[in-house]
């Protein structure tokens, strides 16, 4: 892959509508960064949703997304190789994950309240131009695309439990680092990816399969990649989660991240 490769990223997340009827807080959380390496760009993503049962997991989902990035985006400063061998970045995804739950232990003790109360799942994910490596704890997805020939992966397997809406939770584990879920794609095969929690998996997913539903994904991952105006996609992508297609089909919070990657062409688009 010759010249350097950029990438475009966009987020939304909506409450749900059982959360909009009962005026409760939207409990999941996203966050993104892009890092600047040696050959171009890389990305960085972590989408959280907060346990429905606990009082204060808007606050614990919000640390989680935002420790896992911190992390990730640490260690690529420190070490931009993280980002393209998978022995490595499997090292990072999973630190990531265990610092996520230290700080959300650390903070429920500074609240004097019990951990289970920030409980939420979460997915941190990593995209460089030959690598993309994902780690998740719980429910939702992280999903890799081939832009060009419309092949999708999705990288990691959920937690799901016995019942209807069970998952496990980063604090409900001793260690969540060792039992996440990790998977890679080559950067050779896939231009794109994205995160969901639990609340669009039935929309973005074919089940049980747990294959990408292209229907669903193509507009935005068009919309995003051929943008003049990619800012403005996230405004998009928060009408489109919390208008009346999606929410009258769930009635969770929903939250959504898409990056796409493309090589710019003139030295004021690498600006």
């Amino acid at each position: 892959m010759s010249g350097k490769q950029h990438w475009r990223i966009a987020a939304a997340t909506a409450a749900g509508a059982s959360h909009l009827r009962d005026d409760t807080p939207n409990q999941d959380a996203v966050a993104h960064r892009l890092v600047g390496v040696r050959h171009g760009q890389v990305v960085v993503a972590a989408v959280a949703d907060g346990a429905g049962s606990a009082s204060r997991s808007d606050e614990g989902s919000g640390i989680a997304v935002a420790t896992a990035v911190d992390t990730v985006v640490r260690g690529i400063e420190r070490k931009p190789a993280a980002a393209m061998r998978e022995h490595l970045a499997t090292s990072l995804v999973r630190d990531a994950v265990k610092r996520a739950k230290n700080e959300v232990i650390r903070h429920a003790r500074r609240q004097s309240v019990e951990p289970r109360e920030l409980a939420s799942t979460l997915i941190v994910a990593i995209a460089s131009d030959r690598l993309l490596t994902a780690a998740q704890v719980g429910d939702g997805a992280v999903v890799a695309f081939n832009l060009g020939d419309g092949t999708a992966k999705t990288l990691c397997a959920a937690h799901t439990g016995e019942y209807a809406n069970e998952t496990t939770f980063i604090t409900s584990r001793t260690r969540p680092h060792r039992i996440a879920s990790v998977g890679h794609a080559a950067g050779s095969d896939f231009d794109a990816v994205a995160l969901i929690t639990d609340g669009l998996q039935n929309l973005a997913l074919q089940m049980p399969e747990r294959e990408a539903f292209m229907g669903f994904w193509n507009p935005m991952l068009n919309d995003l990649a051929h943008s003049e105006e990619p800012d403005a996609v996230a405004g998009r992508l928060h009408a489109f989660i919390s208008g009346e297609r999606v929410q009258s089909r769930t009635s969770d919070d929903v939250t959504i991240a898409i990056a796409t990657r493309y090589s710019p062409n003139s030295k004021e688009d690498e600006q």
